[in-house]
């Protein structure tokens, strides 16, 4: 097989042989003179694939044969792609899916990953002690539990998460105070009775008003 000019091009013999003929020339030289058939397979004789196609059933052949190794490919791969996501199937099972490239990949993904998860744990660890402090400084004790909803992997972001609890509980402390020197009866969360529940405080997805309401119902969270 040649590649020349952007065709391919083929023996007569090999073509024939694809399509639905044997190459069946019916020369019969006797060895000395050139023979009197020449047959339509003539090893000498070539075409572009282009013209090849456009035989009598070698398109539908070709397009056949495509269609068929483009549904093999795309079967492998859901199987392999399902095989590697199902949490279900050991590490061993999924290592034996893959090449030796992949394998080297997924092997670094997973290292990286421990890695950043252990820097991440080390970093929070780090902004916790942080926040401790600084809520200390206030004269303020949470419970751990508290605590990790104030801290991120973020420096400034566990800074602004403090200062702003702080800040509201002074004033929810301030209003109690105040409330219990005029006989009020105290409001939910400061020992009366509680109107919502730790739980649905801390599934509160906004986090200035889950910090307002954490403030305002301490007595929850100690």
């Amino acid at each position: 097989m040649k590649f020349k000019d952007n065709h391919w091009r083929f023996p007569m013999t090999n073509l024939q042989l694809f399509a639905d003929g044997d190459g069946g020339g019916s020369g019969t030289g006797d060895g000395g003179g050139a023979g009197a058939g020449t047959g339509a397979g003539s090893v000498t004789e070539q075409m572009s694939f282009d013209d090849f196609l456009k035989l009598e059933g070698n398109q539908a052949e070709f397009d056949r044969r495509v269609q068929k190794a483009t549904q093999t490919a795309v079967s492998n791969a859901q199987q392999k792609w399902k095989t590697l996501t199902d949490d279900k199937v050991s590490e061993a099972e999924k290592l034996a899916q893959m090449t030796k490239e992949e394998r080297a990949e997924y092997k670094a993904q997973k290292l990286q990953k421990e890695l950043d998860d252990y820097k991440k744990k080390e970093t929070l660890s780090e902004m916790s002690k942080t926040a401790r402090k600084m809520l200390a400084d206030e004269e303020i004790n949470i419970p751990d539990e508290l605590l990790s909803h104030l801290v991120s992997d973020s420096a400034e972001d566990t800074k602004a998460s403090v200062e702003s609890f702080v800040k509201l509980y002074k004033a929810a402390v301030q209003a109690a105070v105040k409330d219990a020197l005029k006989g009020n009866p105290p409001k939910a969360g400061t020992g009366g009775n509680q109107t919502m529940t730790k739980e649905q405080i801390l599934a509160i997805k906004n986090p200035s008003e889950r910090q307002r309401l954490i403030a305002e119902n301490i007595t929850l969270f100690q």
